[in-house]
């Protein structure tokens, strides 16, 4: 009886992954990629070179999807010519704050990277959700929302918009709260936490935990850090992890530079593992009905970081096939067209990576 129910558990948990595999989420399109906006405090040449030096950083690591490369000597030296690396700059001043804008070359900026043996990853990214909860030392457990938490919640945005990528809040309204209780969150229960989020379309859940530790480097026992242990369900598999901070902000942050690191290693392209020879391969798209649809998915495929050229190559009624030329290898490009809700794979369970056969969606 036991094992019987195990079983149904666990068939439960895979129709629930596959129905959130097949669903109708879609990617973001991160758009200022190569631009940045910081805080400064005055106009002067000084406070003026050291943002747009802050604002390289912050281009270099939304493009590699990389949070460690700012370590790197190389990538060192060239922040210290941040300005040619610049196309335009102005300063923007709001009621509370003024800020230097900045628009780097994107050429210079990939090369840079490539020649740097980092990943490049392009403005198509896929959408996560955040499902967060929270214990105080002196508290119980509760869901992180706008009216409890702000703060964090404010955090996050903040460090997804730096790293260029989407997370978006749930409501917790009360669909949300009766489909999914804090015990869903604090156990990271992901058959759960997807039914929940198909109503948002999203491709990636995030669930987290945060609550304090003891601090091993402490003087004292008294001083605390806190910690988030975090499950990530993306294409209907999990992986897990920990981060911690010195409080409850800067684990926030941690948080969403690990899903940003997470998602960098699949998406972002890594052209130091590249054969000098572009791999080609053939995609065959299927129910096209007319001539606009032929120049749409072109247009589509020209746009993915993982394909140097796209052509079309035979039309036979509805169906069109185009050999793409490309720079990363086919699962790249899979996982690239995996973001667009306008394809859909003629097999949903299981691609043919050396038949690849999709529909577009009208």
């Amino acid at each position: 009886m036991i094992k019987a129910v195990a079983i149904l558990a666990r068939l439960h948990l895979m129709l629930w992954l596959s129905l959130w595999c097949s669903g109708s989420a879609h990617a973001g399109v991160i758009d200022g990629l190569y631009s940045a906006k910081v805080e400064v405090s005055d106009q002067s040449t000084g406070t003026q070179n050291k943002a747009i030096r802050q604002g390289l950083e912050d281009v270099f690591v939304k493009v590699s999807g990389s949070s460690s490369l700012l370590r790197d000597p190389k990538i060192s030296q060239q922040l210290k010519q941040a300005k040619s690396y610049l196309r335009t700059y102005r300063f923007e001043q709001t009621p509370e704050q003024l800020y230097l804008s900045v628009n780097f070359d994107q050429e210079k900026v990939d090369k840079q990277l490539r020649n740097s043996g980092y990943r490049i990853w392009d403005k198509r990214r896929p959408e996560s959700i955040l499902w967060l909860a929270i214990k105080e030392p002196q508290g119980g457990r509760e869901l992180i929302s706008e009216s409890s938490h702000q703060g964090l919640l404010i955090r996050a945005q903040e460090t997804a918009t730096r790293r260029g990528i989407e997370v978006v809040q749930p409501l917790l309204d009360l669909d949300d709260m009766q489909s999914i209780s804090i015990y869903d969150v604090w156990g990271g229960f992901v058959h759960q936490l997807a039914q929940a989020s198909r109503r948002y379309a999203v491709e990636n859940v995030l669930s987290a935990r945060v609550y304090s530790v003891e601090n091993p480097d402490a003087k004292t026992r008294t001083e605390l850090q806190w910690q988030a242990d975090w499950t990530l369900l993306e294409a209907g598999n999990t992986t897990s992890g920990t981060v911690t901070g010195e409080d409850q902000e800067q684990t926030v942050i941690a948080l969403i530079n690990s899903l940003a690191d997470n998602l960098a290693t699949k998406y972002a392209i890594d052209f130091s593992r590249l054969d000098p020879n572009a791999q080609r391969t053939v995609v065959s798209i299927k129910n096209l009905t007319n001539l606009r649809q032929y120049g749409e998915i072109v247009k589509f495929f020209n746009g993915l970081s993982v394909v140097n050229s796209a052509n079309l190559v035979s039309q036979t009624g509805q169906v069109a096939q185009f050999e793409l030329s490309l720079l990363g290898d086919v699962d790249n490009l899979i996982d690239a067209m995996a973001l667009d809700n306008r394809l859909s794979p003629v097999n949903r369970f299981e691609v043919d990576r050396q038949n690849l056969e999709y529909f577009w969606k009208l």
